[in-house]
């Protein structure tokens, strides 16, 4: 198997005081059952909305939600995940510390219809709601004349290093991805103070904002320990 594409090499301070060299890569397949457990450790039972919606505390609900994001993080063509790994180079293989995942979402496929997905919990149920909601606020193909563009499905870094910029880094190699690709705009909901910060310090521009309260008045959802507003926030290659 070839060496994987190397898009970021950089260090760190640990909050300990330790140097720490970590690197961001492409994601291999030798790799997706170290991400799976990654995203479903801490993406998924951490993310916005689904901490609103109860969903890690509904084992059904959850393992539901599981078996949809493994299928797309498994299936859909075009994604570009990167991982983030330490650097030590007494290592053959860098331990596991985040990921970033993007795919590429197309002018064309977009006016296509949707397969039908019929949620089998409340929760889930919710969900799914709350998502075309969203995408119907903001949609990106009615802003920009552009017929392809890099949307966010995700961004978890571990908790251990939390708060030493390495959310800042995945976002800054997602405008590098666009770049490779010659693919004009990345964007995503940032629905977290972590990641909008990490965007605002990375220049990402915020299109549209989205009043938390207001959103979950619309969709009877009551939002907690979220930000004020949820923001689609883009960066161009330029």
């Amino acid at each position: 198997m070839s060496e994987p594409k190397v898009w970021s090499r950089f260090s760190v301070k640990a909050k300990d005081g330790k140097v720490l060299k970590l690197r961001i890569e492409a994601m291999t397949e030798d790799r997706r059952e170290e991400l799976m457990n990654l995203l479903i450790n801490y993406f998924i039972p951490e993310e916005s909305l689904h901490k609103s919606l109860g969903i890690p505390q509904k084992p059904d609900a959850l393992a539901e939600l599981i078996e949809t994001y493994k299928e797309f993080w498994s299936e859909k063509p075009n994604q570009n995940l990167t991982i983030c790994v330490s650097d030590d180079e007494t290592e053959t293989r860098g331990e596991l510390l985040g990921a970033s995942l993007i795919a590429l979402e197309a002018r064309e496929d977009a006016s296509k219809e949707k397969p039908h997905y019929e949620p089998n919990t409340e929760e889930m149920k919710k969900f799914i709601e709350i998502y075309y909601v969203m995408a119907a606020k903001y949609n990106a193909f009615d802003k920009y004349d552009f017929d392809k563009f890099y949307n966010g499905r995700g961004l978890v870094v571990h908790p251990k290093c939390r708060g030493l910029g390495i959310a800042q880094e995945f976002l800054r190699v997602r405008r590098l991805v666009c770049k490779e690709h010659n693919i004009p705009m990345t964007g995503a909901w940032m629905t977290s103070f972590g990641t909008q910060k990490a965007a605002a310090r990375d220049n990402w521009e915020t299109a549209y904002e989205l009043n938390t309260e207001d959103i979950g008045k619309e969709v009877g959802v009551k939002f907690e320990n979220v930000p004020p507003t949820f923001m689609y926030m883009i960066a161009r290659n330029e």
